[in-house]
């Protein structure tokens, strides 16, 4: 593994160079995993350190970009850990591919609450002839930042995913994660694996009817108030003058 590695670091700098900040151009429910529900979460498996640092990704509807969720991804880090690497994956025969060789891998992210700093090991990445990643050089717990990952034709690798966020002693949630989307070589995207879900608009996300009556009131009130005060204005002026 160490081998394999360092032999793909000039490659993998270059992806990462290349792909570190990019803008998304997914449509709501256009990407493979959207997260949205718990439908394909059979499809993401784990390896490595990921129990040492409590690491777990669940499904959530408290944060979105598209759709109505994302994955929250957290850490429960109370010791050092020896083996400092890990995280969550999709192989490509889930997707109905033999490798991810000539694809491309995106996915936005968006940083919790009270987690800067926490993110340090935080990459999307591919796994198996070669090792290649891309990580964020900064998140924002404001806006989402898109990450993408272009594998090259002769990677005939059969993982994609993303690593656990930090090793650093922590408990808390890290970030979300949200369209996860796979390009094939032929610049189709992978279709939704069933987990997209219409946004849900609350009561507490809309305004009630009675608000808007009353500020439509408001409105005309504050209209009449304004064209009056035009009225006696222009009214004094034509008094004076005349």
């Amino acid at each position: 593994m160490k081998l394999k590695k360092f032999l793909a670091a000039a490659v993998a700098s270059a992806v990462v160079a290349a792909g570190a900040a990019s803008v998304s151009a997914l449509n709501d429910g256009e990407a493979t995993y959207c997260f949205d529900t718990n439908a394909a979460m059979e499809d993401w498996q784990t390896y490595g350190s990921v129990d040492e640092a409590g690491a777990k990704a669940d499904q959530t509807t408290l944060v979105s970009k598209n759709g109505n969720g994302s994955l929250l991804v957290s850490v429960n880090v109370a010791d050092e850990t020896d083996n400092q690497f890990g995280g969550f994956y999709v192989n490509a025969s889930a997707l109905g591919l033999d490798s991810f060789q000539g694809c491309t891998v995106e996915m936005s992210v968006m940083l919790c609450e009270n987690a800067e700093g926490f993110y340090d090991n935080f990459s999307l990445f591919s796994d198996g002839m070669i090792w290649l990643a891309t990580a964020p050089e900064t998140l924002s717990a404001s806006e989402w930042t898109t990450l993408k990952l272009e594998l090259p034709e002769n990677a005939d690798n059969s993982r994609v995913g993303f690593t656990i966020p930090t090793f650093t002693l922590h408990k808390g949630d890290i970030l979300y994660i949200d369209d996860f989307a796979v390009t094939d070589p032929d610049g189709n995207i992978i279709a939704n694996k069933g987990d997209y879900a219409v946004k849900v608009i609350t009561s507490a996300d809309s305004v009630s009817s009675g608000t808007n009556i009353v500020l439509t009131v408001l409105l005309v009130v504050l209209i009449l108030v304004i064209v009056g005060g035009i009225g006696i204005i222009v009214s004094s002026a034509i008094k004076r003058f005349s």
